[in-house]
């Protein structure tokens, strides 16, 4: 089930349209949250950006330092990676940037199948045992106690390099560069673990060699921000923009000897050739194979060498595909033989063949598929899945790290090794800490984690899983949220070339969504080596006609009839020139905008005297107001109030162009009139005067209830608003939530210290969207004025 949101009106200001010189890029700018000119200018064009400084890092002078004398000493510095496209981009950067800075580098990256994710200690008395001098970790190691506290005993130092959550407390590494010691605003604190490393590498070269670019670095940058769907903000943004051109002029044989085996264009690389074509190839070495490959891959200057490589890399990305369809089709008909799977709160499906390397891909189309948390689990040896009575045999609850949290070890028979994918809403990592007495190990994040349980654990776990995210799938709705309408007779190059000022896209700032209404199929044809493609040719009611792709579509039911599409843009690189390219995204059966019996006459009584008299004379009136005082002879309601009427009369103006449009949908009036009075809440000062007024209310007379419709109202804010300012006030430490559905929440009074980087934060947020309502109000006010003198007399 699909939810779609389509656009609507919104406030253009006029100086961010003469800045972009066009009305589709500034409504663009503008839904996503850049509304301003100082905010718009860098977020375009990266020279614009002023870079962070790396020596805003906790410890950085101290790893700088601690560097500096091993490079002088001639000390073997192992860098110490992970096994993800991240981790190798990572690895890759630091033994490229020590090595040019003359220093004795060695690299480790654990495997996968056998050591799994963090430093183990078999493995590190190894690299102890070869004479290191220093380690340093990237994109791992922040919950590394023990194994950084043996170093520390053999008298090695650890520099640790990771953006992963902090532990509790820090390891007693020699210095910690994570951008989670950051303030959660910080323009650093979205940075990937290659991220990290290069402003590591940054502060380096900066004492060592301040004249050297640092451009030969930003291509494995891209390609890491990309493959790890790093948040594109602050300064991770800059970066991305700053390393794709110099990905697509990369000097390293290996990368291009991948670019070429992906039959890409050098010469325009964008995210999403990263994203598809390039990081799952990176990918399959991490999980099929030895990720220390991928370093020397990337590194090598042997020609010979980069080829034998990419072939093998080529291998296992094919091998890694065939991999993920056989997961896939097998968890497809677990569910289909027993469908009461689909009863739990989250699906958790366990099979006797599946490779541990792949089960998170297939998690993820499964997410995709039932739009809901998935864990796929991996069954060893002999391990067959059965009931059992008891548990008490397992392992004391563990602790949370942000690698992997370990306990006892059972038997290799007995184990099931799990990767778990989530949905927007549902906090997978937190639900299966909730099960750690079931489980020998876990780790990960609100949307994506690890673990590993006895089998016999598996029944219980996922009873319990289940239990732990009840209500969470009010949240698993998909939701679709058109950018903006568009026929296929404006669907062009120059449509295309205004979109890109965007990019690129990604997490934090998603692929601009078009969308089509009462569009039929004429034709289709399946294409790919498998045949799981379609190429769906589509027209309007004007003729006009327009190629999409629809990937995997062969699998699902193509639309009867006239329907709504929405779709992306992008270049077509096999076509070339100026071709575009469409990708189905979703469909819907056609539905056109609900018409109103009677179209509305539109009065502006702005400046109307004797209001309360002229209100009182008109026939089957409602008047919509909230958040203002009241008025002798007038009867205000609110939104959840109104009913049909003969007569509207808005009072004060709705909070957004979505509640004003369900409120003459609600009303349906054959005259709307507005009055257009000021909001008193519209200033966060009052706002937050008020609803602390409203939650007061309901404590003393409501047992704590806290309904988001009402309390909005009140506030004449929409609920979002409502919300951040409900948020604002838990971060203040004056409130608790104990519980919260999708209509309501129940909040109790505490007194907690505040949290100065939420409260920051949130602030921020609130203020925006006070400032964006307060815009809408006048902009509405406007509009109307000038949608009055354009009516027929």
């Amino acid at each position: 089930m699909s939810a779609w949101h389509y656009p609507t009106d919104i406030y253009l200001p006029p100086d961010l349209l003469d800045f972009t010189g066009s009305e589709l890029l500034t409504r663009l700018l503008v839904q996503r949250g850049i509304s301003t000119m100082g905010q718009a200018r860098p977020f375009l064009d990266p020279t614009y950006y002023l870079p962070t400084s790396a020596h805003v890092f906790p410890d950085m002078a101290e790893a700088v330092e601690r560097l500096q004398q091993a490079i002088d000493q001639q000390e073997t510095i192992c860098v110490w990676g992970d096994f993800d496209a991240d981790g190798q981009t990572s690895t890759t950067l630091l033994v490229s940037m020590l090595r040019h800075l003359g220093g004795q580098v060695s690299y480790y990256i654990p495997n996968r199948l056998t050591e799994s994710h963090g430093i183990k200690l078999p493995a590190l008395e190894r690299i102890l045992a070869q004479g290191v001098g220093l380690i340093v970790t990237c994109d791992t190691g922040i919950a590394a106690h023990e194994a950084v506290s043996m170093a520390k005993t053999a008298g090695v130092d650890v520099i640790i390099t990771d953006h992963h959550d902090l532990d509790e407390t820090l390891p007693p590494a020699h210095a910690v560069i994570n951008p989670k010691r950051l303030p959660e605003t910080h323009p650093l604190r979205e940075l990937p673990g290659v991220g990290v490393a290069y402003k590591l590498a940054e502060a380096l070269y900066s004492a060592m060699s301040p004249t050297q670019s640092l451009d030969h670095l930003l291509d494995l940058v891209a390609l890491g921000i990309v493959a790890d769907i790093a948040k594109q903000t602050g300064d991770t943004r800059y970066l991305l923009q700053q390393g794709l051109p110099i990905l697509s002029q990369t000097r390293r044989v290996g990368l291009r000897r991948i670019i070429e085996n992906s039959r890409l264009k050098s010469d325009r690389l964008t995210e999403e050739h990263i994203g598809f074509w390039i990081g799952p190839r990176l990918n399959a070495l991490g999980r099929l194979g030895d990720a220390n490959l991928a370093v020397e891959l990337l590194t090598t200057t042997d020609t010979v060498r980069a080829n034998l490589l990419a072939t093998q890399l080529e291998g296992l990305n094919e091998q890694r595909k065939l991999l993920v369809e056989q997961v896939t089709n097998e968890a497809l008909a677990q569910i289909e033989t027993t469908p009461s799977l689909l009863d739990y709160n989250a699906l958790v499906l366990a099979g006797p063949n599946w490779h541990p390397g792949v089960i998170g891909i297939a998690a993820s189309r499964l997410v995709e598929k039932f739009g809901r948390p998935t864990i796929l689990i991996a069954l060893q040896g002999s391990a067959i899945l059965k009931p059992t009575r008891s548990v008490s045999h397992v392992s004391d609850r563990a602790k949370h790290s942000a690698d992997t949290v370990s306990t006892q070890q059972p038997r290799a028979t007995q184990l099931g090794r799990g990767s778990a994918r989530s949905v927007a809403g549902c906090d997978i990592h937190q639900a299966i800490k909730s099960q750690a007495d079931l489980l020998v190990s876990f780790g990960g994040h609100p949307m994506a984690a690890g673990l590993a349980l006895p089998v016999e654990n598996i029944l219980p776990f996922r009873r319990g899983l289940s239990e732990a995210l009840a209500g969470c799938q009010e949240t698993t709705e998909s939701q679709f949220k058109i950018d903006t309408l568009v026929s296929l007779n404006q669907l062009s190059i120059d449509l295309l070339t205004t979109i890109q000022r965007l990019a690129p896209f990604g997490n934090g700032n998603p692929s601009v969504l078009l969308a089509c209404q009462g569009v039929t199929i004429v034709n289709e044809t399946v294409f790919g080596k498998q045949k799981a493609h379609k190429r769906v040719l589509i027209a309007d009611d004007n003729g006009h006609q327009q190629t999409v792709i629809w990937w995997g579509g062969v699998k699902e039911l193509s639309p009867e009839g006239r329907f709504d599409l929405a779709f992306t843009i992008s270049r077509d690189d096999f076509r070339g020139g100026d071709a575009i390219q469409l990708e189905w995204q979703a469909a819907r059966q056609w539905q056109t905008a609900v018409e109103l019996t009677v179209k509305p006459t539109l009065v502006d009584w702005q400046r109307q005297p004797n209001l309360v008299t002229q209100i009182q004379q008109l026939p089957a009136c409602m008047v919509w107001g909230e958040a203002t005082s009241p008025v002798q002879g007038v009867t205000f309601q609110p939104r959840y109030q109104l009913q049909p009427c003969q007569n509207l009369i808005l009072w004060t103006v709705p909070p957004d162009d979505s509640t004003y449009q369900q409120t003459v949908l609600q009303t349906r009036p054959h005259q709307i009139f507005l009055v257009g009075r000021d909001s008193a809440f519209d200033q966060l000062p009052a706002f937050i005067r008020q609803l602390m007024g409203l939650i007061k209310y309901s404590l003393q007379h409501k047992h704590g209830i806290v309904t988001w419709a009402h309390v909005a109202a009140a506030l004449g804010h929409t609920i979002a608003t409502t919300r951040l300012g409900v948020d604002w006030l838990v971060a203040q430490g004056k409130l608790l939530i104990q519980s919260e559905g999708q209509a309501r929440i129940t909040v109790q009074p505490t007194q907690h210290p505040p949290q100065p980087s939420q409260v920051a934060t949130i602030e921020a947020q609130l203020t925006s969207a006070l400032a964006e309502t307060s815009a809408y109000r006048r902009f509405f006010r406007d509009k109307f004025k000038k949608d009055c003198e354009k009516q027929p007399a």
